[in-house]
């Protein structure tokens, strides 16, 4: 098994937890006001996502494609995605024709897809057409539930159960990594041809992340409003594994960057 100095996502989310286990990691609006949580109690959600996971047959190098808007959730689904050893697929919720969607899904092979409720029915409409597509992961609480359709309360309650029976292999999934393993697939626009789908280590992040955080100056006690698309690796780099690394909080954007002056 790899040793502990592999520089994975995984690795350094549990290095900042470890240094800034109290400091607020994410902040979301619910009603008027924004919550935080924890880089402690994210990790919590995190390990009980990959557990989730791991507990309906995810294994290491399964690709999962991660389709919502920029929240609290799309943060520990893709860690939890990681940590369970798979390659996170972020895909664009501006993909709104059929053919651009089902050809990302089939094209990198998606086992899995976690949506928003907003994203549901797109992928919902593929299925047929999608073989290697064996379950879709709702974010959000449905009025019914396909056979093929997991609530994320159920995933995490597996989740939970997995962990309690199976203490080691989640720690196993994530410290089994390698630096070289992907982690993401991001794709192409495709407005010249078929979109292509570029593989992004671990490395290619860590790397990255430790340049800028020698360039900039990034005190903890910053508090930063993210508004670029969430699954673009320059958001991730940028907004979401630089901070994470520094002991920074983010606020998520969805409609409200109007609301915020410069």
């Amino acid at each position: 098994m790899p040793s502990m100095t592999q520089r994975t996502i995984p690795q350094l989310f549990e290095t900042s937890v470890e240094k800034y286990g109290t400091n607020i990691l994410l902040w979301e609006k619910r009603g008027e006001k924004y919550q935080g949580t924890t880089y402690r109690e994210t990790r919590a959600m995190v390990h009980e996502f990959a557990a989730g996971l791991l507990g309906i047959g995810i294994q290491k190098g399964d690709r999962v494609a991660l389709i919502a808007e920029g929240r609290n959730d799309w943060v520990v689904s893709e860690l939890g995605i990681l940590y369970a050893g798979a390659v996170n697929v972020p895909l664009s919720v501006k993909l709104n024709e059929q053919s651009e969607l089902k050809f990302r899904l089939a094209h990198s092979g998606c086992r899995m897809a976690i949506v928003s409720a907003t994203q549901a029915p797109k992928v919902q409409q593929l299925t047929n057409d999608l073989p290697d597509l064996e379950k879709i992961i709702l974010l959000d609480p449905a009025e019914k539930y396909r056979e093929d359709e997991i609530p994320l309360q159920q995933l995490l309650e597996t989740g939970k159960k997995y962990i309690t029976e199976n203490p080691v292999s989640l720690r196993h999934s994530w410290q089994s990594l390698n630096e070289g393993d992907p982690a993401n697939i991001c794709y192409t626009s495709g407005t010249t041809a078929d979109p292509k789908g570029v593989i992004l280590t671990h490395r290619n992040y860590t790397a990255n992340v430790e340049q800028a955080s020698e360039l900039l100056r990034i005190p903890e006690h910053y508090c930063s409003l993210l508004i670029l698309p969430w699954d673009h690796c320059f958001a991730h780099t940028a907004g979401i594994y630089t901070l994470m690394k520094n002991g920074r909080a983010w606020r998520r954007c969805r409609r409200e960057k109007q609301r915020w002056k410069t």
